[in-house]
This record gives structure tokens, sequence and C-alpha cells, in this order.
């Protein structure tokens, strides 16, 4: 992984952005991630390949960039399913879910995610889920079937990157008031309640990094002993002037 900066803004408009990766308790780790920025404009993604075969985790670490560049300058449907393609040039198509987002001054952070991982957002008291799984468990749920046995099935991904397109990533833009937004893979936010996610939020929101190092260290294996690759990016919004009148450019 590697944050690149193509006239990276650096006065009080710029984004500042934490990452921080922690290998599970199988190897090696199969997730990715990637920071591109172009002026005052940050594009950011996350990768979660599903088990640790080499393919999959060649997968998992080439992809993040590709969804970066593509989604800087063609928008984030366009980067999930280049990388999508990529899947095909394998044998077996790797399966992994993606999640990016787009984040600039001025503007709401637009996301765009296929499977589990997820994107969230603190505003300065709550921390809110603003991606939905694309899982069984939660086709499940939207069903009317009980929570119960819903769950049972959360770990069963309905689609992946080897599908992405029109049909099947999905869009949300979180509010330009929101402004610090997490990037996650299942292995932070299975791996602990989201009342521990919104503690360290409280606790560590004015420094991205170490935000993204607490969340990142703060999974937890399961009963079985087993922990899944943990992977966060933290992208943090400059405060906005209190006499900025909420003014767009």
């Amino acid at each position: 992984m590697t944050e690149t900066s193509i006239d990276s803004a650096t006065d009080a408009a710029a984004i500042t952005v934490g990452m921080a990766q922690r290998p599970g308790t199988e190897s090696p780790c199969a997730d990715g991630y990637d920071v591109q920025r172009r002026g005052h404009r940050v594009c950011a993604a996350v990768v979660d390949g599903a088990g640790h075969a080499a393919a999959v985790v060649r997968y998992a670490h080439i992809t993040p960039p590709v969804i970066t560049h593509i989604g800087m300058t063609m928008g984030g449907l366009a980067a999930l399913t280049t990388a999508g393609q990529m899947a095909h040039a394998y044998d077996v198509p790797p399966h992994a879910s993606a999640v990016y987002a787009r984040m600039e001054p001025g503007q709401p952070t637009t996301i765009h995610w296929i499977g589990d991982c997820r994107a969230y957002g603190w505003d300065g008291t709550a921390l809110t889920r603003w991606s939905t799984d694309q899982t069984m468990g939660e086709y499940l749920r939207r069903n009317g079937v009980a929570v119960e046995i819903a769950a049972a099935h959360d770990n069963w991904s309905r689609t992946g990157l080897a599908q992405a397109g029109a049909a099947m990533c999905r869009e949300a833009q979180i509010p330009e008031a929101v402004r610090l937004v997490l990037l996650v893979t299942d292995g932070v936010s299975d791996q602990m309640g989201h009342e521990r996610m919104e503690a360290l939020c409280r606790a560590h929101a004015a420094d991205p990094q170490t935000l993204a190092d607490a969340l990142a260290a703060a999974a937890e294996a399961d009963a079985k002993g087993y922990r899944d690759d943990a992977t966060v990016i933290v992208m943090a919004a400059a405060p906005v002037a209190s006499d900025s009148g909420g003014h767009r450019d």
C-alpha cells in the first residue's frame, strides 16, 4: 500500500488520513488498501480478499491502487467495475469485497461498495454505518427472517468485485457535515462491537492515525481463537470555519 499525492493540498482545507493494518491469525494477509490525492480531493479504497490463497492475496494487494486511480478520474462505479474485471485474469476469479470513498472540501463524501467492507461516519456525537452489507444474513433480515437465523449467515457474501457493475455496486453520500469517515474490512467491524468502535472514535477523532491504529488493534479473536485481517482508513476533513455560513463551492 502507498499514499500517493499529486499537487497535494497543504493548507487548512487539506484532508488528513490515517491508515492501519493488522494481519490476522492466518497468513498471509489478504487485505489491501490505498489512498490517492489530487489537489484537495482524496480517494481511498479498502479491499478484503476471501481466504488466503496466493491468487486472492495478490488480487487484494493490486486492486486498491486501481480503484483509487480510476475513482479519481472516472468515479467509484467505474473504479469497482475495472477492479472487478481484473478478477477474471485468474483461472478462478478471486472473491473480494471493497469499499471506496472520495472526500473533498465543500462536497459530501461519496462512497461505493460491493460485498461486506463498510463505511462509517463520525459526526462528533455518534458513529453511523453508511453502507449495507451484501450478505445473505442482511438479505434475510430485510425479508423478515428471525434475527438469530439471519446472524448465522452473515459470513455468506452474496457478491464481490468479480460481479461488480452498475446493477451490483452500491452508492451513498455522507453529508459534508460528517467530517470523519472510516473505511474498514470485516476483520474490524465483525470482531468488535459498534459501541467499542464509537468509543474509540470519541477518544481519538482528533488524530486520524491514532484512531486507525486503535481500531486495528482492538479487533478481538473469536471463541475458536481466530482473528481476521483488520484494515482501516480514516479520512478527516478540516473543520468548517464558523463564518462559512455553510457555503459550498
